[in-house]
């Protein structure tokens, strides 16, 4: 029952916080009661687990994470997307299209990404398709890059990521359906399709 409201990586955060605050309640410490409500309320939150309904076409290329667009790059070949994660977004992450891929994953440090040295000393994975490619970097907040599975069908749940950036490298033969600053949900919106 617990799985369908907080995602399971999230869980025993949650739990663990849950007895601190009820410990703190018994022992009647009000401000350490309210500290780890707020706590327990907020970890709840980030690590929810919103339900997805799957309405969508076998050639779109879906969102694999919940944030902002913060910016489209176009190359001859390649169309970059960086997608900025933040806490209060959706941390599910899913799978943005039916199929095989390979994993990457280089531990690092989870520091702010805003410098260059951050983006190549923080945590990363990376997600190979045979024709888009997904990396993840973790930022300040971020946990451990975990991912289940290295099959998926489209808008399954592969794993959990926190904070950081992601960017989604698609051909430039697909339509790109997404603006800046745009608003995206993991395994809901469509960011580009065949043309």
């Amino acid at each position: 029952m617990l799985n369908s409201f907080i995602a399971k990586e999230g869980q025993t955060k949650v739990l663990y916080l849950f007895i601190a605050f009820f410990i703190f309640l018994v022992l009647d410490c009000e401000f350490f009661t309210f500290i780890f409500f707020v706590l327990t309320i907020g970890f709840a939150y980030i690590y929810r687990n919103k339900k997805l309904q799957k309405d969508y076409d076998i050639s779109d290329i879906l969102s694999p994470v919940s944030g902002r667009i913060s910016s489209i790059d176009k190359t001859a070949t390649k169309t970059l997307v960086y997608i900025d994660v933040s806490l209060c977004d959706n941390h599910i992450l899913r799978a943005p299209k039916n199929g095989n891929f390979v994993v990457e994953h280089k531990k690092g440090l989870h520091t702010l990404l805003d410098s260059l040295k951050a983006k190549k000393l923080n945590e990363k994975a990376t997600l190979t398709y045979s024709d888009m490619k997904v990396e993840l970097t973790s930022s300040l907040y971020g946990t451990d890059i975990t991912l289940n599975s290295t099959e998926a069908l489209m808008g399954d749940k592969l794993g959990v990521f926190l904070h950081g950036q992601v960017v989604v490298e698609i051909d430039q033969s697909k339509e790109l359906l997404i603006s800046l600053d745009k608003k995206v949900e993991a395994g809901k919106t469509v960011i580009a399709r065949a043309k």
